[in-house]
Order: C-alpha cells, then sequence, then structure tokens
C-alpha cells in the first residue's frame, strides 16, 4: 500500500534522543546484544523493504523498554497503516499528537485514518465520533503553551495597570484602560483552558479502539447484549478500571457500554 500523502517523509530517521540513548541494550539478539539506535535504524529498514509486520516488532520491542517519543509513535503509526491495521495506526498516531501537538503530520494522518476506518464500519451513532466543545477547545494548545500564553498575559495586565497610574487622565489613559479590561478578560479566558487541559490531562483518560469493529455490550461479560458497534480509530472515555478484562467506556454523545480490554489503546 502506498501512502505518500498519509505519510510525506515516510518514517522518520532516529531523533536525537534515540541517539542519546544508544548506550542501552536490548534483549540479547543472536549472540550479541544490540542498542536502541541499532534496533532502530534496523526497524527503518525493514519498513523501506516492505517488511512492514517486522519493522512494527522492531519498534514495538523499542517501545517495551519502555520508552515514550512522539517519532517512534508516529513510526509505529506508519508501519501499523501500511498493514492495513488503522486502529493500532490512529492509536499511535494520537500518542505521538499528544507528545508533540504541533505535528502536522500526525494530526493530518489522524484525520485520514478515520476517514478510511468509517467507510469500512457503518456505525450510525449520531454525534458519537466528535469530542465537545470544551475537550476540542482545551486541545488547541499543550499545557505548556497555556501556561507561558496565561502568564505572559497575566503579567502584561499588571504591566499596563502600572502605566496607567502614572498617566494624566486624557484619551491615552482611558484607550489604555480599555484594553487592559480586554486583556484581563483573554486572561481569565486562558486561566480556564488551562486548568481545563490539567483536569483533561490528569482526570480524563482517554483510549482508541483497535479492532475494525467493536460489539459495545450492556455488561462486562460477552454474554450480555449487544448495544451498539463503533470502528477502528473511535475514541472513547475510560468511565472505569478494568474489572475482569472489561472496561466501562462512554462516548461524547453519552452512549455508555463495557468493551473488553485489551480491544482498547490507552492514551
Amino acid at each position: 500500500m502506498q501512502f505518500p500523502s498519509l505519510a510525506p517523509t515516510g518514517l522518520r530517521a532516529p531523533c536525537l534522543l534515540l541517539a542519546l540513548i544508544g548506550l542501552f541494550t536490548l534483549a540479547p539478539r543472536a549472540a550479541a546484544a544490540e542498542t536502541v539506535d541499532q534496533a532502530y535504524d534496523r526497524a527503518l529498514k525493514e519498513f523501506y523493504a516492505g517488511k512492514a509486520a517486522k519493522a512494527v516488532a522492531s519498534l514495538e520491542r523499542i517501545r517495551a523498554i519502555p520508552l515514550e517519543n512522539e517519532d517512534l509513535s508516529y513510526n509505529l503509526g506508519c508501519a501499523y497503516f501500511k498493514l492495513g491495521k488503522l486502529g493500532p495506526a490512529i492509536f499511535h498516531f494520537e500518542r505521538a499528537l499528544a507528545l508533540d501537538p504541533s505535528s502536522e503530520d500526525a494530526a493530518f494522518n489522524i484525520e485520514t485514518s478515520r476517514a478510511l476506518a468509517a467507510t469500512k464500519v457503518a456505525d450510525k451513532l449520531k454525534g458519537a465520533d466528535r469530542e465537545s466543545a470544551w475537550v476540542r477547545a482545551v486541545r488547541l494548545l499543550s499545557t505548556g503553551t497555556w501556561t507561558v500564553s496565561f502568564l505572559a498575559l497575566w503579567w502584561a495586565t499588571f504591566a499596563l495597570i502600572l502605566v496607567i497610574r502614572f498617566l494624566q487622565p486624557g484619551p491615552l489613559r482611558a484607550g489604555l484602560l480599555v484594553g487592559d479590561v480586554f486583556i484581563g478578560l483573554i486572561t481569565l479566558l486562558c486561566a480556564g483552558m488551562l486548568l481545563g487541559r490539567v483536569y483533561l490531562d490528569r482526570r480524563v483518560t482517554q483510549g482508541i479502539v483497535l479492532p475494525d469493529r467493536l460489539e459495545v455490550r450492556e455488561g462486562p461479560n460477552a454474554t450480555t447484549k449487544s448495544t451498539f458497534k463503533l470502528h477502528a480509530g473511535f475514541k472513547v472515555r475510560l468511565q472505569t478500571k478494568p474489572s475482569g478484562g472489561w472496561v466501562r467506556i462512554r462516548l461524547p454523545n453519552g452512549l455508555e457500554g463495557w468493551v473488553p480490554r485489551d480491544k482498547i489503546g490507552v492514551l
């Protein structure tokens, strides 16, 4: 399968982080141990040689160290996509985007992969595939960016207050006062966005549907009634901790149900 538009640069070359930890070794292979960046380089060669399954195995082996890195996740997404496994592909693209919110490639790949996955299974669930407005809003920027923006606006507000105190009444002072009120309101909005992002990151657990088709049931048991179906790449919220191999999920439109834990990739 060719996907030049989905992954315009193909698998990414080893990044600085992997190079820095190259002294760490994986489990012995044949007679010699293998460093992380050697295994990573081998995965690149396997992918470009058309051996996507082997590339996935090599990259998953590195990830099991464990290792979190946006390039590693992005490349796993590309390799899974080439195998036609859209659920795992979207899961790893989402992980890459979480680690690097500025990654346009990952964002585009997620959208393209989800559109492709939706053509395979007709869910017919109105509003279930769209996150709530507040989630989309707080995800526009990372926690760090929201923090920097809030602090910058906060200090700008107080700096203007000090300037206004030393100005004589007049048009300039009135204009700066109006501007300061406006900046203050934006600061409060930014503070709300920051709190929302922190809450989302720390208190809300989301996951990605991995199989092409997933039955959502009324209870944590395969014998209970199936209430609706989801396709690969669907983003859900985990409502409970896994119990007996099952977990309760919630969709953006309010629908809830139980699915096997191993069918959900936790973000």
